[in-house]
């Protein structure tokens, strides 16, 4: 297993989920790590902190005590991509300005902006940008 997301509509229901994984993954003699885990629970479309899970008596942590990354993009508490935007933003333009004063030929730019840059930013850009941002012309 690599990833796990459990998702209920209560918090006991979660609770008890847990618990029957963590039974199953420990007789397949394997564990969880709750460090690397985060949790978040909703109520009313915000985010609530009232609440912790925990997987063999350790506490996961929360989304907004440590946010997560994944496939470029940051998770946190606000619910948001603006922040996340921003953020690839900035560094794809430190990038590109650290090729730039390189010293480089065009032709070799050319091919690290294309080899590298592109490859890695067109998922993680086009995943963060909403639909209505992608149609514009």
């Amino acid at each position: 297993m690599d990833d796990l997301t459990v998702m209920t509509e209560s918090v006991p229901g979660c609770r008890w989920i847990l618990k029957g994984l963590e039974e199953l993954v420990e007789w397949a003699r394997m564990r969880f790590k709750p460090a690397k885990s985060r949790s978040m629970v909703l109520r009313k479309g915000k985010v609530v902190d009232k609440f912790r899970f925990n997987i063999a008596d350790t506490a996961i942590p929360s989304i907004s005590e440590k946010p997560v990354k994944s496939l470029g993009k940051v998770f946190d508490c606000s619910l948001r991509d603006t922040t996340s935007i921003q953020s690839t933003c900035t560094e794809l333009d430190g990038w590109l300005k650290s090729v730039d004063k390189s010293g480089l030929p065009g032709k070799f730019k050319a091919w690290v902006y294309h080899m590298a840059f592109f490859p890695g930013f067109c998922g993680p850009s086009l995943s963060m940008r909403s639909l209505s941002q992608q149609l514009r012309p």
